[in-house]
């Protein structure tokens, strides 16, 4: 890609597919973790809550994947990066990680699902007559756990993994960027991580609003709002201001700083106070900004460095 320091082209290698993919894998990852970790360490039962972010983790990577192919140009090549894992390529790793995390995803999906319906039979019978779930329904669901257990590691490997891989372009000031300015520390992955962390909770939230008490789902949302302002504040800190100018740094104070995180916040804060329920507003613009990041950084690490 041919640009100059301060100067756009107008040409990126990688468009709105990769950032879309970008954003539906951290929510996938996002969404997963917020199910499954309830599914291990509530004492409530939530079962919309593991519904819904089961069910959203794997249309949100099965869509990501399928852009993600489409973005390659040759999708009928896809399968040879399955075959062909290079450890030592960001790419190749993720690929496998991603790969691992749908599997996951599907299954864990299925297992709610299943779980669910059998659920639903039960409760359709008359007063009179129990009816179990079959023999085989309830030999699978001892999985349930051991799925949940080991999809918390790959969802976070997933959602860190995106940020990991715009970091691994060593010669893009911008994706480069160290924690701190340690080089060793890549920043991406981090805040790539605490913003699909969010938004997925955020989208897994929506899905489930209605009739469960989420008090402390907000809480926990409204601590990785401030701890996503926490990192854009040193992102911005850390780099050149040039990155923050334009059309891209609309997007950054209006999509990512405004709507995506003080608004939220504010909104959070007031529904906890006054006792509002607020929480389709505020998790509508958790994910919104979300997305607004992925686009922020990939356009913006292609057009100026």
């Amino acid at each position: 890609m041919d640009v100059i320091w301060g100067v756009s082209d107008n040409h990126v290698a990688w468009g709105q597919l990769i950032a879309i993919y970008l954003f539906l894998a951290g929510v996938a990852g996002g969404a997963f973790l917020t199910a499954s970790l309830t599914e291990l360490f509530s004492k409530k039962q939530q079962p919309k809550v593991i519904q819904s972010g089961a069910y959203i983790a794997v249309v949100s990577i099965i869509v990501g994947l399928g852009l993600l192919v489409l973005d390659l140009g040759r999708p009928l090549s896809f399968w040879k990066l399955l075959l062909n894992v290079n450890m030592g390529s960001v790419m190749s790793i993720g690929v496998f990680i991603v790969s691992g995390f749908t599997a996951l995803s599907v299954v864990y999906a299925y297992l709610i699902w299943s779980a669910a319906a059998a659920q639903k039979k039960i409760q359709m019978t008359s007063a009179n007559t129990v009816v179990a779930a079959p023999s085989f329904g309830q030999k699978v669901q001892a999985f349930r756990k051991p799925v949940a257990a080991l999809g918390v590691l790959f969802s976070l490997a997933t959602a860190t993994y995106t940020g990991f891989l715009l970091s691994d372009v060593t010669t893009n000031n911008f994706w480069n960027t160290g924690l701190f300015g340690i080089d060793a520390i890549p920043f991406l992955p981090i805040l790539f991580l605490v913003s699909a962390s969010s938004a997925g909770l955020a989208a897994t939230l929506i899905g489930a609003f209605r009739g469960t008490d989420l008090t402390t789902y907000k809480k926990i949302d409204m601590v990785l709002i401030i701890m996503e302002i926490v990192l854009i504040a040193i992102l911005y800190l850390s780099v050149k201001p040039i990155f923050f100018s334009g059309s891209m740094g609309t997007l950054f104070w209006l999509g990512v700083v405004s709507v995506g995180l003080i608004v939220p916040l504010l909104l959070s804060i007031y529904g906890i106070l006054k006792h509002k329920n607020v929480l389709l507003p505020v998790c509508g613009m958790v994910v919104l900004g979300g997305l607004s990041l992925r686009y922020f950084v990939v356009y913006t690490g292609q057009l100026f460095r």
